[in-house]
């Protein structure tokens, strides 16, 4: 009797570490930077907000011109409205860069123990091609236009985690 209900402890166990599922870490490469594990919530709204202004980017055709700060804060776009949210977020002060190849969505926080710096890229002759990037310091506007020229040193882009990530992650299936 004592050996059959060893014998089932035993066999449950197994069939339970036999189900447990392995997590799977998001791979993060030199450059990049996790969406999810990497921002705070104020930072997750904003990239949020960002997302879904770069979907509304794509849905335009390649010759509509791209809209202007003071567009976006007239219709009330996030994040670059100013209101009691944006100031909760950090007061991020938007500048549009436009130059011959992208056109560019600088955001620079005025405290960035709330929330790093955003840049938004949009590539001029393909508007599906943007990139969101980050960086957690303090900059100037002089830094900006080094970073232009310089093609972003230190900034990292932003790799969201998807819900095919999380749906991987629970069934234990490859690499993130």
């Amino acid at each position: 009797m004592i050996i059959t209900v060893i014998f089932l402890i035993l066999i449950a166990a197994l069939l339970i570490k036999m189900r447990k599922t392995n997590i799977q870490e998001q791979k993060i490469n030199k450059g990049e930077v996790s969406s999810y594990s990497n921002f705070s919530s104020v930072e997750s709204g904003i990239y949020a907000d960002l997302i879904n202004f770069t979907n509304e980017i794509k849905i335009k055709t390649d010759d509509e011109n791209l809209p202007s700060i003071k567009d976006l804060e007239k219709n009330d776009i996030p994040p670059f409205t100013k209101d009691i949210t944006w100031e909760e977020r950090g007061k991020i002060q938007w500048e549009k860069i436009e130059k011959e190849k992208s056109t560019y969505y600088i955001g620079l926080s005025e405290n960035v123990t709330v929330s790093g710096n955003f840049a938004v890229i949009v590539n001029n002759r393909n508007y599906e091609d943007i990139k969101i990037l980050f960086i957690r310091t303090h900059l100037h506007k002089e830094d900006v236009e080094f970073s232009l020229d310089e093609n972003f040193p230190n900034w990292e882009e932003i790799i969201p985690y998807t819900g095919e990530d999380e749906r991987r992650k629970f069934e234990g299936k490859g690499d993130m």
